[in-house]
C-alpha cells in the first residue's frame, strides 16, 4: 500500500511544486566569503496558476491562424487520431499494466535496488514473493482495494479526458494546418479513411505508451549517459569563453 501511496504523494509534489519551490527563507553559503544569500519563499498559499499561465504563454506564444480550409482539414485528421476517451485510455493502460506487472516483481528482482546488503539479505532468505503475495498477506482486502482504487483512477482519467482531449485536438489541429499543405491534409485524410488508415489513426497515440517503446526509451538511456561527459566538456567550454558574470551581493549571515 505504500507504493500506491508514494505515488500520489509524488503526483501532489509535483502539482505544488510552485508553492514549495517558494517556502520558507533559504539559506545558502556562499564558500568564498562566508556570507548567507537568503532567498524569501512561500509556501502557504496555492501555486499563482495565472503568473504560471503568463510565463508559458511567453515560452509557447499564439500562433498565427491557420488559413480555415487547412484548420478545417486537419481537424478532420486529428478527430481521427485522438477520439474522445484517448487520454484517458492512455494513462489507465500505462498506470494499469504498471502497477500489474509491478505487483509480479519478486524480491530478488528488488534485491539490486537496495544495494550490496539488501541483496545478501534476499540471497539468505528462504521466500522470495512476489510484491503482490507479499502486501497480499498482510492485508486480506488487498486485491479488493487494489480493484477499487484502479476503478477510480479509470473513472477520474476518464472525467480528465474530458477537459484535455478537445484542447489538444484544437492544439493538434492547429499545428498540423501550418505543418502541412491542403494537397498533404487531404493525402492523410483520405489515407486515414481507408481500413488500415483508421486503425492506424485510432492507435497512434497509444503507441507511443506500448512497452516496446517503452523499453526502447530506457534502453537508449545507458548510450545516452556516455554521451553526457563530453556533452557536458563543450559546454563548460562553450561558458568559458566568456567572462564570469558578476557575483550578486550577498546578505551577511545573523548572528
Amino acid at each position: 500500500m505504500r507504493y500506491l501511496i508514494a505515488g500520489a504523494s509524488l503526483l501532489a509534489m509535483v502539482a505544488w511544486s510552485p508553492a514549495m519551490a517558494s517556502a520558507h527563507p533559504v539559506h545558502r553559503k556562499d564558500n568564498k566569503n562566508s556570507a548567507v544569500v537568503v532567498h524569501k519563499v512561500d509556501t502557504t498559499s496555492a501555486p499563482d496558476f495565472g503568473a504560471v499561465f503568463a510565463i508559458m504563454d511567453k515560452m509557447f506564444p499564439p500562433q498565427p491562424d491557420p488559413e480555415p480550409a487547412r484548420l478545417a482539414m486537419a481537424r478532420t485528421a486529428v478527430n481521427a487520431m485522438w477520439p474522445d476517451g484517448s487520454y484517458g485510455k492512455m494513462l489507465s493502460g500505462l498506470f494499469g499494466g504498471m502497477i500489474t506487472r509491478a505487483m509480479q516483481l519478486k524480491q530478488s528482482d528488488l534485491a539490486d535496488l537496495g544495494g550490496k546488503a539488501a541483496k545478501a539479505a534476499g540471497a539468505s532468505s528462504d521466500k522470495d514473493e512476489s510484491l503482490h503475495d507479499s502486501l497480499a498477506a498482510k492485508d486480506p482486502y488487498f486485491d479488493q482495494r487494489i480493484a477499487a482504487i484502479g476503478q477510480v483512477i479509470d473513472d477520474e482519467t476518464a472525467k480528465a479526458s474530458g477537459v484535455i482531449d478537445p484542447r489538444m485536438r484544437e492544439g493538434l489541429s492547429r499545428a498540423m494546418a501550418r505543418k502541412l499543405d491542403e494537397h498533404q491534409l487531404a493525402d492523410v485524410n483520405a489515407f486515414f479513411a481507408t481500413p488500415s488508415g483508421r486503425a492506424f489513426a485510432g492507435q497512434y497515440m497509444q503507441l507511443w505508451l506500448d512497452p516496446d517503446a517503452i523499453r526502447s526509451m530506457f534502453g537508449a538511456m545507458p548510450d545516452m549517459m556516455k554521451l553526457m561527459p563530453e556533452a557536458m566538456q563543450k559546454i563548460k567550454a562553450a561558458n568559458d569563453k566568456f567572462p564570469a558574470p558578476p557575483k550578486e551581493a550577498a546578505v551577511p549571515a545573523k548572528k
